[in-house]
């Protein structure tokens, strides 16, 4: 059985540049300006975590806290290592971060093909579907309370 850990890291930390590797190549591949969709204004103060299998990065996902709610971005599973649980490992892990750090809820903009996924894990969609600002794919805005 395959074992995964999970890991926070910093910016510069060598398993960080593994992680926007992966978020490029899920995200944002054959764009010119794709470094600086993923140093957005986030990105700085985001709270990393990365997925590891054998010592290399195969997920990675952001947090960032403004007023008490956490907003998750750019969580990115190498395609390989898809439907194995490593989404649902750094998903729960965040959830937990956040219960700990008292938020009162978390929001995210999922990608239409991860809503399942999201509301597996609780997240509960508000309002209408849009074009991502960034790569212009359908997303929707999801929301999930913390007790």
């Amino acid at each position: 059985m395959t074992s995964f850990c999970l890991k926070f890291i910093h910016l510069k930390s060598p398993y960080y540049k593994e992680a926007v590797a992966v978020r490029e190549s899920l995200f944002f591949q054959n764009m010119d300006n794709s470094l600086d969709l993923i140093n957005d204004e986030f990105e700085l103060n985001g709270v990393h975590l990365v997925c590891l299998k054998e010592n290399e990065v195969v997920g990675t996902g952001r947090l960032n806290i403004k007023n008490q709610t956490g907003v998750i971005s750019q969580m990115a599973i190498k395609s390989a290592n898809q439907k194995q649980g490593v989404g649902s490992k750094i998903l729960m892990e965040l959830v937990k971060y956040s219960k700990e750090k008292e938020l009162v809820k978390i929001k995210l903009s999922a990608r239409e093909t991860a809503l399942k996924f999201y509301e597996k894990h609780g997240f509960v969609v508000i309002g209408d579907l849009f074009p991502s600002k960034k790569t212009s794919i359908i997303h929707q805005q999801m929301e999930l309370k913390i007790e």
